[in-house]
């Protein structure tokens, strides 16, 4: 089985999960307008519903993923690649998930119209090797807030405790 299908196919099992997370995020994707009097008295409108982009590409990381950086293919032994079609204009919306035993864990939305406007999808940027002759460049989630292009971002996995100042012995506070 080449790469390409392993990964359609581990990708494809999270399907579920993945159509579930996007009908929790229409309302980012379908703006609901009230229609004008005209249209109500002439065409018995009250509420217009408009898709406002269509377009999702997705991404679902291994569990042993264990970094949170967005990677898009930049180099497949001279052929076009995902930043390439992301250039040219193709999709509209991104779902980047990693996963864990049970499933997707956390996830990030991102508007790739915003990715264009900011011009951060035509930096130069160090390709990251990825051993068989391919190769990505990295956004981090910050970088994409920075720039408005996440839309939501979820982690399920609950973060670890921190001590707080009741953890550390008397002797250790400041009066």
């Amino acid at each position: 089985m080449n790469s390409f299908t392993k990964n359609w196919k581990f990708s494809e099992k999270h399907m579920d999960q993945i159509k579930a997370i996007l009908r929790q995020l229409a309302m980012h994707i379908v703006k609901i307008e009230v229609a004008t009097p005209d249209e109500d008295m002439q065409t018995a409108t009250d509420l217009k519903i408009k898709i406002t982009a269509g377009d999702v590409a997705v991404r679902v990381r291994r569990p042993n993923c264990a970094f949170r950086d967005i990677t898009i293919r930049s180099i497949n032994k001279g052929n076009r690649t995902e930043i390439h079609k992301l250039r040219d204009g193709y999709g509209d919306w991104y779902l980047y998930a990693w996963t864990d035993e049970s499933g997707i864990c956390e996830w990030v939305l991102y508007d790739i119209h915003k990715m264009r406007e900011s011009g951060i999808l035509d930096q130069k940027r160090s390709t990251i090797p990825n051993g068989d002759g391919t190769g990505f460049y990295s956004y981090s989630i910050n970088e994409l807030s920075h720039i408005g292009a996440v839309i939501e971002h979820h982690n399920s996995t609950p973060p670890m405790l921190q001590p707080t100042l009741f953890d550390q012995p008397a002797s250790d506070y400041e009066y």
